[in-house]
């Protein structure tokens, strides 16, 4: 592993601590401008860190409580670009959502450009009607 796979996977795990804070402003210094996200959320994802910051403020709100762990991250062959397994657990006063993911991770220098988010897909939709 090269010293810009090091220094990248230290940005990871730093944006990782800044989920588990579910402080929307903290989590988006992490991103890049034109970053393409998506999650179970979002059926065409979110083009953008502005788009990306209204909809952290939304989900933070909904789901104060945030738990990321992961497991491994993977580089890729290609510098900057991750898979990362992790178990997530995350809820409010009324409910909690646990299970495993896997994100695809792509970073142009020390910014996120692209994050895709796979969380138990067949569940999802029976966990938010809970």
């Amino acid at each position: 592993m090269d010293i810009e796979n090091n220094y990248q996977i230290q940005i990871l795990w730093a944006c990782l601590a800044a989920w588990n804070k579910a402080n929307a402003d903290d989590v988006i210094s992490f991103y890049a401008e034109d970053v393409d996200y998506r999650d179970p959320n979002l059926i065409n994802g979110i083009k953008g860190r502005k788009q990306l910051h209204t909809y952290l403020k939304i989900l933070f709100h909904k789901w104060p409580v945030q738990k990321w762990t992961p497991n491994i991250i993977h580089p890729h062959l290609k510098t900057g670009n991750f898979s990362i397994d992790y178990a997530f657990y995350f809820g409010n006063k009324y409910k909690s959502i646990q299970g495993r993911g896997i994100d695809l991770i792509v970073l142009n220098n020390d910014k996120i450009q692209l994050n895709h988010v796979y969380l138990n897909a067949d569940a999802w939709a029976e966990w938010i009607k809970r």
